[in-house]
């Protein structure tokens, strides 16, 4: 219970003064003048306006409130850092255990998608809905690693529990700039930084390793703090994943930063095609128009319109033509091509052997070529015998050239190489003329009568190669009837040749979106190529089976936590995979600290010193109150207030007309 003194005149207050100075100013007269019963007038003015203010004792009737304890959870991501949420849980418990009588409001600094971690706005939420009175303190159970200034109620206790036994340290690879394309061939600039937190050794250095598509292609020294740079090759087109990894700093908290991974995609200026058309045919406009149509082909086209030896009854300066530049072309340029392609092409004189011999040498040295040949290849002057038969991945059969009608179908393999798996399920237009051969190297994507080959590509040496056994794919472009895939067909098995990432016939690729990781296998074998493995960014293993989803492809797919650099290796394939980060100032310091809150927090407690902390010495008793009930109690009762007052005026009264013998103020 508590009590207080209030006033409810039935007057208003001016009225009540003006009463007050036209009573009491003639009786404080009467006082300065000394007149009989003075003090007794002014005695009984006075308890008359004492009356009329009506005076009264309110006595409140009141419960007691419960203390208040505020305890935010921090939910960022970087406490799922090692033990971090177990140590915050088990102490969350032992704080509920310890409570008794006071009443717990547990709020969490939700994670954020960027700007670390603030604990300002989810504390002044959470403010919002306690009274102040009641507040008897905050408790923040965190990692530390507070963003921004930690705004906090005057003369509240506040108590940082640290999901840690003491300060940690931790080491970051931060990547500068991370571009998404490139050119395929150039180099590209890096620019990193290596900081150490929690460690004073700034200027120390640590040694940081490049790696592209999984092998490494730079190692540096790199000074802690200080930013350096780096030159990468873009050695192909594509994506290519370009990886980064650091020395770990001994006794760091994790090792999750210390890596860092992104896609770049390598692009090509263009791509230098050469093509060769051994005499004038039908398919020849049909290449050059396949070929003109993809605009990452720049084409260099000669047609041989007669042999060396051809006699021609005609003055030359009548059927001049544009030298063909033999020298040029395969001795002195042959490596500014990336694809070399011959239509219809034999060895009746038109090269010298010297120079298929560097054909040859170009395709073992990381060259491409695509051969497509007619009834030529079945002669004595086919290619197949020359030099450049080194390279070819099939040769010709007796039975020459087939000509019937036929539909080229796809293999068994082919339903699962990249170039021909999206014709698979096609019914194709007919060809009527196609090459007896055999393979001698490579795989038989495409086959016709009699299960003979017709598309056959290979790797050879460092390069590639590939040859189609027929002379009629222009006939996919007449339409109508005839209407097929060539030019789709052209550009994948183009595209192979130049090695494409996303048309190799055995790969493993991986990307993480929205917080799982999709894991694509792609494989020529027709069983289970086998189960992956997945390392971590905190370095821990582990196996994970892949499920067919089409012939040749297997895929998995998995949630994945914490957000950094995986790598993911089956048999001889490894690749990395690296998600957005939503939060990127929240990885990269991950070390436990009070530094971010020592000037803030009336006690810092270590979670791995006192797992189970007590409640009460964290908090200020309020002993808050609330009314619930009031009554009053006059203090001036009406009728004996009145029967004094009476009593004054009377002695008043006596006193001016009483007896003259003693002046008397009464």
């Amino acid at each position: 219970m508590s009590n207080h003194l209030i006033f409810s005149p039935d007057l208003p207050w001016p009225a009540l003064i003006l009463i007050a100075i036209a009573t009491l100013a003639p009786c404080l007269l009467g006082l300065v003048l000394r007149a009989r019963g003075a003090l007794s007038r002014l005695a009984a003015c006075a308890l008359t306006l004492a009356i009329l203010t009506n005076p009264q004792q309110i006595i409140n009737t009141v419960k007691p409130l419960p203390d208040i304890a505020l305890i935010l959870v921090d939910h960022s991501q970087s406490m799922d850092i090692g033990a971090r949420n177990a140590m915050a849980s088990r102490a969350l418990a032992a704080l509920r255990d310890s409570a008794g009588a006071t009443q717990l409001d547990i709020a969490t600094i939700p994670p954020a998608d960027a700007g670390g971690t603030a604990l300002t706005p989810a504390l002044t939420q959470a403010l919002s809905a306690i009274q102040p009175n009641q507040l008897a303190g905050i408790i923040a159970i965190t990692d530390g690693e507070i963003s921004g200034a930690t705004s906090l109620p005057r003369r509240i206790p506040f108590t940082a529990l640290l999901t840690a036994k003491s300060e940690e340290t931790d080491r970051e690879l931060r990547l500068l700039n991370a571009p998404s394309y490139g050119l395929a061939g150039q180099n590209l600039t890096l620019h990193f930084i290596v900081i150490d937190h929690g460690v004073a050794d700034t200027g120390a250095s640590a040694t940081v390793t490049f790696s592209e598509d999984g092998s490494p292609v730079v190692t540096t020294q790199s000074v802690i703090g200080q930013t350096a740079q780096v030159s990468l090759p873009i050695r192909h087109a594509g994506p290519n994943i370009i990886t980064a990894s650091v020395t770990p700093l001994p006794g760091e908290i994790s090792l999750i930063n210390d890596q860092a991974a992104f896609m770049l995609n390598g692009i090509h200026k263009r791509l230098n095609v050469l093509l060769i058309s051994g005499s004038p045919d039908q398919g020849e406009r049909a290449w050059r128009l396949l070929l003109k149509s993809d605009p990452a082909v720049q084409l260099v086209h000669f047609t041989i319109l007669r042999t060396p030896g051809e006699a021609i009854d005609a003055d030359p300066q009548d059927i001049a033509l544009i030298p063909f530049p033999v020298r040029e072309l395969f001795e002195t340029d042959i490596g500014k091509f990336d694809l070399i392609i011959l239509d219809g092409f034999n060895a009746d004189g038109l090269l010298p052997p010297s120079y298929l011999g560097n054909i040859t040498n170009y395709v073992l040295n990381g060259g491409a070529l695509l051969a497509e040949v007619g009834p030529e290849f079945a002669s004595p002057d086919s290619l197949a015998y020359s030099p450049l038969g080194a390279v070819l991945p099939a040769e010709p059969l007796p039975a020459g050239t087939i000509t019937q009608r036929f539909a080229p179908a796809v293999t068994a393999l082919g339903a699962r190489h990249p170039v021909t798996a999206p014709f698979a399920s096609q019914t194709l237009a007919p060809w009527y003329r196609m090459e007896a051969a055999t393979p001698s190297t490579g795989n038989v994507l495409l086959a016709g009568p009699g299960n003979l080959p017709l598309l056959v590509l290979a790797d050879t040496g460092q390069g590639r190669s590939g040859i189609l056994l027929s002379d009629q794919l222009w006939l996919w472009t007449r339409g109508g009837p005839h209407q097929g895939p060539a030019l789709a067909l052209l550009r994948r098995t183009v595209h192979w040749l130049l090695r494409e990432p996303a048309l190799e016939a055995e790969s493993l690729s991986a990307s993480i979106a929205n917080n799982r990781l999709t894991i694509r296998r792609q494989t020529l074998a027709a069983t289970y190529p086998g189960n992956v493995t997945l390392t971590a960014p905190d370095g821990s293993t582990q196996q994970n089976a892949l499920a067919p989803t089409s012939p040749g492809q297997f895929t998995a797919s998995l949630a994945v936590s914490p957000i950094g650099v995986w790598k993911i290796t089956e048999g001889p394939l490894t690749t990395f995979a690296t998600g957005a980060q939503p939060n990127q100032e929240e990885y990269q310091d991950l070390a436990a600290t009070s530094a971010n809150l020592r000037d803030a927090a009336t006690n810092l407690i270590w979670l791995g010193r006192t797992p189970t902390p007590g409640l009460g010495p964290m908090l200020s008793p309020r002993h808050a109150t609330q009314i619930i009930g009031a009554r009053g109690i006059a203090l001036l009762p009406p009728v004996p207030t009145l029967a004094a007052v009476l009593a004054l005026i009377i002695l008043a009264w006596w006193r001016e007309n009483g007896t003259q013998s003693k002046r008397s103020l009464f």
